[in-house]
């Protein structure tokens, strides 16, 4: 049954190890991940996590702009408007994301694998269409 999960075809088309599957498997499982739901969103090799979160994200949420001005930079913008630890803690609660550290750690860099699904922390009695403001 675990050989025919969307995510396990995915990460072996991304190239990603059995070693490296096994360990993403485990910890998928460990936070009870409904893996038919489980999406791949990428990888990113960095120093640490935290990094590796901002870098991925910021890069996910890259926004071309065609602009004769070359001094436009909406990258920096973002930089100065987004807390980006507030963010995170937003994607892992309402859309199940997670970063796995992966082994095989290159000198001074470590690969990290992003994920996104149903898991404990997303609480499937959750209501996901609430705002984030839902406190105001």
């Amino acid at each position: 049954m675990q050989q025919d999960l969307e995510i396990l075809k995915n990460l072996k088309i991304q190239g990603f190890s059995n070693i490296d599957i096994d360990q993403i498997l485990n910890y998928l499982e460990t936070l009870d991940y409904d893996l038919k739901k489980t999406r791949y969103i990428g990888n990113i090799i960095s120093k640490n996590e935290r990094l590796a979160k901002y870098f991925f994200l910021r890069e996910k949420l890259k926004i071309e702009v065609n602009s004769s001005d070359e001094t436009f930079h909406i990258n920096e913008i973002l930089d100065q408007c987004i807390d980006w630890n507030e963010f995170w803690r937003l994607l892992v609660i309402k859309k199940g994301f997670c970063c796995i550290r992966l082994f095989g750690e290159l000198p001074g860099q470590v690969r990290f694998t992003f994920l996104s699904g149903p898991n404990i922390l997303s609480a499937p009695n959750a209501d996901l269409s609430n705002s984030i403001y839902e406190d105001y």
